[in-house]
């Protein structure tokens, strides 16, 4: 259901439409179409969803970092004040940056679903966060999951056009929003699918 304007008092960046609301019966044929889903029956839909599409990358980036602050550390150890200061501060930044790429390598789940439940009308939404400049947390990092409501779930088609090394490069996706009841004022929001007709689809269903 497209509309001229946005339904929300805060649309998602690069809006195109809104899709039908959440109790609107879908329109047109239902298929088949990308990532199959997790889990399908009665009671509840688990959609597959993953933030991190390749790991080793950063991980591989900090090796050398590693081997630059093990090139400064006899700075560390020099009796000279600003020799010290400056590698004390390198060694901390390597080895800062290196746990921090290490981390957000290894630590994101494979998988961060999105669970559909529709005895209870509840959306479970499995999150991980990152603490950047944390990298050693224990409790700052971790897959947090929330519910929200099945009736206060609203769908946007989104699409962005930007300049990349090789011309001009475009991405489009579906995100739900979540709004307070019984209003369109925007409270949350999460990525549902990074293409259009992947989303519209998996919302319809």
């Amino acid at each position: 259901m497209a509309a001229e304007k946005p339904f929300l008092d805060r649309p998602v960046k690069g809006w195109t439409c809104d899709l039908g609301g959440p109790n609107d019966p879908p329109k047109g044929q239902l298929f088949a179409n990308g990532e199959p889903p997790n889990h399908v029956d009665k009671t509840y839909l688990e959609l597959h969803f993953a933030t991190l599409w390749g790991r080793g990358v950063l991980m591989w980036l900090g090796l050398p970092l590693m081997l630059f602050a093990l090139w400064m550390l006899p700075l560390v150890l020099d009796t000279d004040l600003s020799a010290l200061l400056i590698g004390a501060g390198g060694v901390a930044s390597c080895v800062w940056i290196t746990a921090l790429g290490l981390r957000s390598d290894v630590a994101p789940p494979r998988d961060e679903p999105i669970r559909f439940n529709r005895k209870r009308r509840k959306v479970y939404v499995y999150r991980f966060h990152y603490c950047w400049w944390n990298p050693f947390s224990r409790t700052r990092w971790g897959v947090r999951p929330v519910s929200f409501d099945w009736d206060d779930l609203r769908a946007e088609s989104w699409g962005q056009i930007g300049i990349a090394a090789g011309g001009i490069a475009g991405a489009w996706g579906v995100d739900i929003a979540v709004v307070e009841p019984g209003t369109n004022h925007v409270i949350d929001r999460f990525r549902l699918a990074g293409s259009n007709t992947d989303g519209i689809n998996l919302w319809a269903i």
